[in-house]
C-alpha cells in the first residue's frame, strides 16, 4: 500500500484530498507577525484583505520535523509513503522532506519533486493517485512520474512584479514591466524555475497570450487566480475555444502562493496528453 503526502502548494480542496487518500503537510507564512499554516484550497479564509494590509509577508517551508511526524505515522499503519513537493528550485521544501524521509526510512520514503507548483503540482498529484490506485509500487509510481513530469506546464500573469522580486525567485526584470501602460508580465515555469515570457497589453491581450502558451496537445487544464476572479470565465471560454476536447478544471491558489507573486494573478496549468504506453 503506498500513502501519498503533499505540500500544501498543490492547492488541493479538503474533498478532493480526503477522496485521494491524501495527507497534506502545510506550508507557514508570516503576517504582521503572525505565523499561520497554509491549508486546504478551499480553507484559507481572506488572506487576500490580510496580505493586501500587509504587502511585507514572508513564507517558509514545513520543517524536517513536520515531515518526520507524517512519515513515521504513515510507515507505521504498513504504508510505503510517496511524498509530492513544491519544485526544489522554488523552494527548500524538497530538502526538508528528503532529510526526514532519510531519518525515518529512506527504503519506504521517497521523495518527488515535482519540478512545480499550483495548477501544475495538482495535475501531477492527482495523476499520481491514479497510478497508486492502479496497483503500481512505489519505484513504478516513481519511474512513471518522472516521465510525466516532462508534459506538465504552467504559464501565468501578474500585476506587476514586485512580489516576485520580494521572494526572488526570478531574475532581473525591467523595472517597468507591470507599473505603466496597463502592461503585464506573462512567466512560465520552465524546469521548475519562473522565467519571463514576454508582455500582454491590458486583459484581453493577457487571455491571448496566456492561451497562445498552452500546447495543443494538453489532455487536461487547470486555471487558477488570485484574489480576481473576473478574469476566470473569459480565460476558460477562450480555452474551450482552442482545445475543445481538453478537461478543463478552475480553482482558488493560497497565501503562500499570493505572498511570492502578488495578488491579482492569474495562472494557467496543463498536462499533455501522454503516450499510450505510459497510461496507466
Amino acid at each position: 500500500m503506498i500513502a501519498l503526502a503533499v505540500d500544501s502548494t498543490a492547492y488541493l480542496t479538503k474533498a478532493e484530498a480526503i477522496a485521494l487518500g491524501i495527507t497534506l503537510v502545510p506550508m507557514n507564512y508570516t503576517i504582521d507577525g503572525q505565523t499561520y499554516p497554509e491549508q486546504y484550497s478551499d480553507a484559507n479564509g481572506s488572506f487576500e484583505a490580510l496580505i493586501a494590509r500587509h504587502p511585507n509577508c514572508k513564507t517558509s517551508q514545513p520543517p524536517v520535523a513536520s515531515y518526520i511526524s507524517v512519515f513515521q505515522n504513515l510507515t507505521n499503519q504498513g504504508y510505503d509513503v510517496l511524498c509530492m513537493v513544491i519544485s526544489s528550485r522554488l523552494s527548500g521544501t524538497y530538502s526538508s522532506a528528503q532529510l526526514a524521509a532519510n531519518a525515518v526510512n529512506p527504503e519506504k520514503v521517497k521523495v518527488f519533486d515535482t519540478l512545480s507548483t499550483a495548477g501544475g503540482m495538482n495535475l501531477l498529484v492527482k495523476r499520481a493517485a491514479e497510478l497508486i490506485h492502479s496497483g503500481l509500487d512505489l519505484a513504478e509510481v516513481m519511474e512513471r512520474l518522472t516521465a510525466i513530469r516532462n508534459l506538465v506546464g504552467i504559464t501565468f500573469s501578474v500585476r506587476n512584479m514586485d512580489a516576485l522580486r520580494r521572494s526572488g525567485r526570478i531574475g532581473v526584470i525591467r523595472q517597468s514591466v507591470g507599473t505603466i501602460l496597463n502592461i503585464r508580465p506573462i512567466l512560465l515555469c520552465v524546469n521548475g524555475a519562473v522565467v519571463a515570457d514576454g508582455i500582454a497589453r491590458g486583459q484581453h491581450e493577457q487571455i491571448r497570450e496566456l492561451v497562445a502558451r498552452v500546447p495543443e496537445d494538453a489532455a487536461k487544464v487547470y486555471i487558477q487566480h488570485i484574489s480576481d476572479s473576473s478574469q476566470m470565465e473569459p480565460l476558460q471560454l477562450a480555452l474551450k475555444e482552442k482545445l475543445p476536447s481538453a478537461r478543463i478544471l478552475s480553482g482558488n491558489a493560497g497565501p503562500v502562493l499570493a505572498i511570492n507573486i502578488g495578488l491579482g494573478a492569474l495562472g494557467v496549468s496543463w498536462l499533455r496528453q501522454e503516450p499510450t504506453q505510459s497510461l496507466a
